[in-house]
């Protein structure tokens, strides 16, 4: 090898290495990592939307794992979701980044529609966020803003609620018909994850109750225990296979799954009590516009889709729900 090939492969090791520290820098230590948005469509009262951003600017990557950055929040507002997001990037230290953003937050006024108006928005650059989780939470951005003057810490105290009511929450690109989404609340000045989930369709949104949220989870076959208070003592289910058939005019609904270890064997009243309340969570959904079990579809497979379909516009069919549990 020459001297002068010697030369030019130093020179583009040199380029390369250069290359590589600047995309390093410009991609983790000169950008704002946006972790969390947070929309408040406009209201009677505010007739302009907010926008928050939970980002971080550390001095190096905010994904790195010898540095935690401190979780900051700034807001913008506007009259379009638009704009407002414009002004709240102005806020930020650096250029936005949105590459580890995986959750958008919004008010418990919010409906179907408003979602509607946020994918147009993140569909394009540079947010892409339509694999975000959506969570909502029951305060206003005022009130978000006003907890965040009063505690350093609150942003950061957020962002780790929001993880951990993360398993329980849809993915944005899953909001066809309804979402049925977990809901964050302010109780002296901590973030908690709410028992009452938030049912948000096209129309409107409806509080379920903490018995109907859990019930809804186990019939959308959502991971994890699901836990019910019952006469007796609560019945915990620890895996839960959910099957649906047509019958007649109707539908049979088994729920089967194993019990938590150590506990007894449910009773027979404890298990027609959970029958019920799965009967009135699908009834409750039905009544709001949202087919928790896919029924139409099982019965367009069983009859064909020549039959007349069956929708949420058409009163709830009867259900019929039967509950087991596996011994062990």
């Amino acid at each position: 090898m020459t001297g002068q090939q010697r030369a030019l492969r130093w020179l583009a090791a040199g380029v390369l290495v250069l290359w590589c520290g600047g995309f390093l820098r410009a991609e983790n230590t000169e950008k704002s990592m946006v972790r969390a948005l947070i929309l408040t469509p406009p209201t009677v009262a505010v007739q302009s939307w907010m926008v928050s951003l939970l980002y971080q600017f550390p001095e190096a990557a905010a994904d790195a794992s010898d540095v935690a950055a401190q979780v900051q929040l700034c807001t913008g507002q506007g009259n379009t979701l638009q704009t407002a997001l414009t002004e709240a990037e102005r806020g930020l230290p650096r250029k936005a980044s949105y590459r580890l953003c995986e959750y958008l937050l919004l008010n418990a006024e919010t409906t179907l529609k408003t979602i509607r108006q946020t994918e147009t928005v993140l569909k394009e650059e540079p947010v892409q966020g339509l694999s975000a989780r959506v969570l909502c939470m029951d305060l206003s951005g005022e009130e978000l803003a006003a907890a965040d003057g009063e505690n350093e810490l609150f942003p950061e105290r957020l962002l780790q609620a929001v993880k951990e009511a993360a398993p329980q929450a849809p993915h944005l690109y899953e909001s066809r018909n309804a979402l049925l989404a977990p809901v964050l609340i302010l109780t002296d000045g901590a973030i908690e994850n709410a028992e009452e989930m938030l049912l948000l369709t096209e129309t409107g949104n409806t509080r379920l109750t903490p018995a109907e949220s859990q019930m809804a989870q186990l019939l959308l076959g959502q991971s994890g225990e699901h836990t019910f208070p019952l006469d007796g003592g609560q019945v915990t289910f620890r895996r839960c296979v959910v099957s649906v058939e047509a019958v007649e005019d109707g539908f049979a609904v088994t729920l089967t799954g194993q019990r938590r270890a150590g506990t007894a064997l449910p009773t027979a009243v404890q298990c027609a009590a959970l029958e019920q309340l799965c009967v009135r969570t699908v009834q409750r959904c039905w009544g709001n516009e949202y087919d928790l079990l896919s029924l139409g579809a099982v019965r367009a497979l069983k009859q064909g889709t020549g039959r007349e379909a069956l929708t949420t516009k058409n009163a709830c069919p009867q259900v019929q729900a039967d509950v087991r549990f596996l011994q062990f």
